[in-house]
């Protein structure tokens, strides 16, 4: 009894000091677990600041869990992928985004992306206004995010530039030919089918519009800038501009100018600032997506281009169809027409050897697919010296000839001389395809044009050809 009545008045002396003790042994541990959290909140924050221009869709998500302890907090960090720098004021991502297929392309082509810029020059017998009016994307796009479809005409051709775009859906550089006051109706119908149409929006993304015109031509008044230009009037109640359009009241027309087509030609593909280019006429669509699936077959077959040593190019088959005939959105529908006759290879009726591909028979005999090959490869020679192809390039095979005109027709056939003089090799791509807006074309022995071509082909004879043997060589099997 003794040494419990000792025991009890002990407790009463020390019951003070012992809740005391208690109190400070619970707040050390509560202290110890906010400092474990502050140190981890700490560690999180670096994390956090390398990984801002991560999207937050793309973070992985902090654990349920609560771990305690420098090794389970190192386990943790490694869980999430991190690791930690011998300098711990910063931590790196291990787990970085693959290349883009643009990006990929870009090493293995060396190519270099600049940007779109209005410039105003001379370009020859011409001013040019280079990238007057220019789409939003094309304007800063990679050099191998995609390919540039290069075209030229008047403004009367606008017509097939809102269903083009729409196919394509990639950038397009467009040289428009406007002396005088056909300039106020090509600013005119830029604006119409930049906004009037259910196709505006894609004209606005990937649309580059450049504009040229002789000295002796010049138009009354032009916008200085693309801002002024774009506040040029239009009216979307109103009929088209470019449609329904009297070519004897066009300023070309009332002054006996010809079409410097080839002028166009150049000027489309000299203001590009992709890679590949796809030199084409306004009035042919090619099948829907045809630049995501080219450059995807590039990548498949590199070994084509890292071998500098070979010229090549890359064929695309063109077709018309009746007027009465929808355009086919895939080789399976192409081939269904070809067989009920609603289609036929391009300018059949003119000259069948001046479009027809090698192995014609077996390319249309071939299943489709969902990926473009290369099908089959040849020269212009042979049967196929007077081919007119058109064809996906790099932008390096000689320049079209703008001594020659529109009117005075071979306008697309010296540089195809040229190109055999260099021994190009033209490589015919499937299951791709061309097809001209519908329409099956004839040979009009009452054309105009015809008392322009005897004039072109005596400058081809005796003065092109020379020259081009000179500049490219000799070879015999090579014809205009």
């Amino acid at each position: 009894m003794h040494y419990v009545s000792c025991y009890v008045k002990m407790l009463k002396r020390d019951f003070p000091v012992l809740i005391l003790s208690l109190f400070i042994l619970c707040g050390f541990f509560v202290f110890m677990q906010h400092a474990f959290r502050a140190s981890v909140a700490i560690q999180e924050s670096v994390i956090s600041n390398d990984m801002r221009n991560i999207n937050v869709e793309e973070a992985v998500p902090s654990p349920a869990e609560v771990f305690f302890g420098d090794e389970l907090f190192e386990k943790e960090l490694q869980r999430r992928k991190l690791i930690e720098p011998k300098d711990s004021r910063e931590v790196k991502i291990l787990t970085e985004a693959p290349p883009t297929l643009g990006q990929r392309l870009k090493k293995l082509l060396k190519c270099n992306d600049r940007q779109l810029m209005l410039e105003k020059i001379q370009y020859g017998n011409y001013w040019l206004l280079r990238n007057y009016i220019r789409g939003t994307i094309s304007t800063s796009v990679g050099c191998a995010d995609t390919i540039t479809l290069t075209t030229n005409g008047d403004y009367t051709f606008f017509d097939s530039l809102p269903f083009l775009t729409e196919r394509w859906q990639a950038p397009i550089s467009f040289a428009i030919f406007s002396p005088g006051y056909d300039f106020n109706a090509t600013l005119s119908s830029i604006q119409f089918v930049r906004n009037c149409l259910r196709e505006s929006q894609y004209i606005r993304d990937y649309v580059t519009f450049h504009i040229y015109f002789p000295p002796t031509d010049m138009p009354e008044y032009a916008p200085l800038t693309e801002k002024e230009a774009l506040l040029w009037p239009y009216d979307c109640e109103a009929a088209p501009p470019y449609m329904d359009v009297d070519r004897s009241t066009m300023y070309k027309t009332e002054h006996n100018m010809t079409y410097p087509i080839n002028v166009g030609r150049n000027i489309a593909r000299k203001s590009v600032n992709t890679y590949f280019i796809f030199a084409s006429d306004i009035e042919l669509y090619p099948m829907p997506d045809l630049p995501r699936l080219f450059l995807e077959m590039v990548e498949r077959n590199r070994s084509v281009y890292l071998d500098n040593k070979e010229l090549r190019v890359f064929t695309i088959p063109v077709f018309e169809v009746t007027k009465d005939s929808q355009v086919p959105e895939t080789k399976t529908q192409l081939v269904e027409m070809l067989r009920t006759h609603k289609a036929i290879p391009f300018h059949s009726k003119i000259c069948k050897n001046c479009h027809l591909v090698p192995k014609h028979n077996e390319w249309v005999n071939a299943s489709d697919t969902n990926e473009l090959s290369l099908f089959s490869a040849t020269k212009r020679e042979g049967k196929f010296h007077y081919w007119e192809p058109f064809y996906i390039s790099d932008n390096q095979e000689p320049i079209f000839d703008e001594r020659v005109t529109w009117e005075g027709q071979s306008n697309k056939r010296i540089q195809g001389y040229a190109m055999c003089l260099l021994k190009y090799d033209y490589f015919v791509l499937h299951p791709a395809f061309l097809v001209h807006s519908p329409g099956i074309k004839y040979y009009d022995k009452n054309s105009p044009r015809l008392s322009y071509v005897p004039a072109t082909n005596k400058l081809i004879k005796q003065v092109i050809q020379p020259e081009y043997r000179i500049l490219f060589g000799t070879n015999k099997k090579c014809f205009t």
